[in-house]
């Protein structure tokens, strides 16, 4: 397996971010307008939050800098380890995607418990990515 195939899904990563920042933009930016709001009116997170009427991508862009940097890390590590493998990068693939799935509801419909389930698939996917990598380097 080739070692650059994790960067792959690594930058795919890097493109959901900057989709939701582009989202969170537009969304901020017409609620600004439509209240005819000074943005130094709301200057920190809980006052946006609580002059805001839609806050579901600032949220969701909020969150991809949680559990998401643990992926950065194993994708990092795995390439520079040299341990790169099939199953590393289909699992990274389905972190991806289910990253992606999660922005979709959270921006969208936002639908707790389909967020819920998406967010939960995620976890459990790095999980196992994580796994794999610690025993890959453990059983060098």
């Amino acid at each position: 397996m080739n070692n650059l195939s994790i960067f792959g899904p690594f930058f795919a990563m890097a493109l959901l971010v900057a989709i939701v920042a582009g989202l969170t933009f537009r969304e901020r930016v017409r609620q600004y307008k439509a209240m005819r709001l000074h943005p130094q009116k709301a200057p920190t997170r809980k006052e946006f939050a609580a002059v805001m009427q839609e806050t579901r991508c600032s949220d969701n862009f909020q969150n991809l800098f949680e559990t998401p940097v643990m992926f950065y890390v194993v994708c990092l590590g795995l390439y520079v380890s040299q341990t790169v493998s099939l199953a590393a990068v289909v699992l990274a693939w389905l972190y991806v995607l289910t990253r992606y799935a999660h922005s979709w509801v959270h921006c969208g419909s936002n639908k707790v418990m389909w967020r819920f389930r998406c967010f939960a698939a995620s976890v459990f996917t790095l999980i196992a990515l994580w796994t794999i990598w610690g025993f890959a380097l453990l059983t060098r």
